[in-house]
């Protein structure tokens, strides 16, 4: 069986500056398979500044080895047979250090299969067996999987590929060791596993889905990700984080309203997380703060390749290139810092960029349109006599100048309007709606909405059904009335999304965050246009967050 052209002619180049090239890894097996190259993998003992004197390359990897041409209209990677150091972060060796042996390189390969070298007279050169198992149609690994694994989690991604696309078994001990490795997923680049799934994707969507879920794959990492038309829904505001199911089941994937798998597939652009406490029930409440912003950092950490903590709008945009969703780290209550600006300055440094000035007791800092303690827990009566106290006043202008995006959901409409005269900056009610259609004082007066739209700010349109419509339907008819009745009086640039998840009684309709499609489609229906989606869900917030936090 003749050569491929492409091959021949290369090593010819190469031997004439007295250099070998071999075939090696796709190549290799494709050629042996009788397969279409599509793709040319070669190595040879070369180093990258030999190969200079006479290739023009790509050097974005040279020093590791590696250099990328295009020859004859094939793409055409060559690498430098090399030995590899030792692997700390899931994906690149410490040090690489090039050799001449052939037998040496073939160590640091994952799969028999794709350690099969072939030079230039058609001689084979098979350390691991790799012939044995292209015949038997079997997938092996070369040394210890659970090392293999630790040292690039996306060979496990690799072997089911192969296995679906050649139709080749993976050996049972294969099996049983991506089963118990495969939480490793999260350790490495989201962009990079869901190229790997894409790859699948492309040979067979249901073959890829049904590998995908039996090895559970999507228990540890989004295994789709919306690119073209994505509605980047951003929601204001809720209290997940300081849920008890955080602890025990984590922020991935959890039975709460929104966990990072839910807000993949509801395609999230950013979640605000508000640590949410009862400032009645602590002694010391801002020793409690730290603990959940310790809380909020672990998780953040821990899925630091799906999501990370943004401070600024630029941060936005640099997760969403990288197909990681943002967490913006939210306090609701103002109280809860204990009337001290050094507080406020810490839990800036820890990347606060959104505070509620009060929950449901008043605090120091202003009052609510009610307390816990009335009759009434829905309020007809607004308070209209108690707004923000002096040292509140004082918080607005420190939290401008820092650059605090300030929260006047739950404030009474005396303080939404100090707030109104005293910020200098746009302001928000995160999870706030419309008086007029729902008419219970946690929701904003249309001269409220007016204010709000004359700042530049914005509202986060709450699902709890007792400021939606009083009722336990279906809430998204009623959210869109909110929402058209907005738009009628102010316009629609002053309207966002604030759920309230994880703070309220499960919503009809709006069950959890993955229903954000639903209220997409119900807004279409409505006659909204994609612009005007586009501005409730992220652009209208994203304005406020690129003036406000810099």
């Amino acid at each position: 069986m003749p050569l491929p052209e492409t091959y021949v002619e290369l090593e010819k180049i190469f031997a004439s500056k007295g250099y070998s090239l071999y075939m090696v890894g796709g190549t290799s097996r494709d050629y042996l398979l009788k397969k279409e190259i599509k793709d040319f993998d070669l190595v040879t003992n070369a180093t990258p500044d030999q190969m200079k004197e006479f290739l023009k390359f790509d050097s974005s990897f040279s020093h590791v080895g590696s250099i990328h041409i295009n020859y004859n209209n094939k793409k055409v990677d060559i690498t430098t047979l090399r030995k590899e150091g030792e692997y700390h972060d899931y994906r690149h060796p410490d040090s690489v250090t090039f050799i001449k042996s052939l037998k040496e390189d073939a160590k640091r390969r994952d799969f028999t299969i794709n350690a099969i070298y072939i030079n230039k007279d058609g001689r084979i050169f098979d350390y691991y067996h790799g012939v044995d198992d292209l015949k038997n149609h079997l997938i092996s690994m070369i040394g210890k999987p659970s090392t293999r694994f630790k040292e690039d989690p996306l060979r496990i991604l690799r072997a089911l590929r192969f296995s679906m696309i050649f139709d080749f078994s993976i050996t049972p001990s294969l099996i049983k060791e991506i089963d118990e490795n495969i939480y490793l997923l999260k350790k490495i680049s989201l962009v990079k596993c869901l190229e790997e799934i894409e790859k699948m994707r492309e040979y067979s969507s249901e073959k890829t889905n049904w590998i995908l879920k039996i090895h559970h794959v999507d228990d540890f990492i989004p295994v789709e990700f919306v690119d073209k038309d994505r509605l980047d829904v951003i929601d204001l505001h809720c209290d997940t984080i300081t849920k008890d199911n955080i602890e025990t089941e984590g922020l991935y994937n959890n039975n709460l309203h929104v966990s990072l798998k839910k807000m993949n597939y509801g395609q999230y652009l950013m979640q605000a997380f508000a640590i949410f406490l009862p400032l009645t029930k602590y002694q010391h409440p801002f020793e409690e703060v730290k603990k959940y912003i310790d809380v909020f950092k672990k998780e953040m950490d821990e899925n630091k390749n799906i999501i990370s903590q943004v401070y600024n709008y630029q941060d936005v945009i640099k997760n969403k290139s990288n197909k990681k969703m943002s967490a913006l780290l939210a306090i609701e209550d103002a109280g809860l810092i204990e009337g001290k600006m050094e507080n406020l300055n810490y839990i800036y440094s820890q990347g606060v960029r959104m505070m509620t000035l009060t929950w449901n007791y008043p605090n120091g800092i202003g009052y609510p349109n009610f307390s816990l303690g009335e009759k009434n827990p829905l309020y007809s009566q607004p308070n209209t006599k108690d707004g923000l106290t002096p040292f509140g006043i004082e918080l607005v202008k420190k939290m401008n100048e820092l650059g605090i995006i300030i929260d006047v959901s739950h404030l009474s409409d005396s303080g939404f309007y100090d707030v109104i005269k005293y910020s200098k900056q746009p302001i928000v009610a995160s999870h706030s709606n419309a008086r007029t259609v729902c008419g219970v004082v946690r929701n904003l007066t249309d001269d409220m909405i007016l204010k709000l739209k004359e700042n530049g700010g914005v509202m986060g349109i709450n699902y709890c059904s007792d400021f939606v419509s009083k009722s336990q339907t279906n809430q998204i008819p009623d959210i869109i009335k909110h929402i058209n009745h907005i738009k009628k009086i102010a316009g629609v640039d002053v309207i966002s999304l604030g759920s309230d998840f994880d703070g309220i009684p499960t919503p009809l309709g709006m069950s959890d965050c993955t229903k954000t499609l639903a209220l997409k489609d119900a807004l279409v229906k409505e006659g909204y246009t994609n612009e005007e989606i586009k501005k409730i869900f992220s652009l209208n917030f994203l304005r406020v967050f690129k003036k406000v936090c810099k």
